[in-house]
């Protein structure tokens, strides 16, 4: 039995959506952040990251012999 990982992707990708959110605000309003750049493209990984592991848990489900 494999476990579910859509929790885990939608908190993943909610999450930095979140904090991506409001890295950009701080950016808008000219509040220095130090590694902004490299924060965003950290966050923009995650994102992939929990969007294929929504993507391979809807698979899952998909091919799982259970489901009739």
């Amino acid at each position: 039995m494999t476990p579910d990982r859509a929790l885990t992707g939608v908190v993943l990708v909610g999450s930095c959506l979140i904090a991506g959110g409001i890295l950009i605000g701080a950016e808008i309003f000219a509040v220095d952040l130090p590694f902004a750049p490299y924060v965003m493209v950290t966050l923009a990984t995650l994102v992939v990251l929990g969007a294929a592991a929504l993507v391979l848990s809807c698979l899952e489900r998909d091919e799982s012999p259970s489901r009739q």
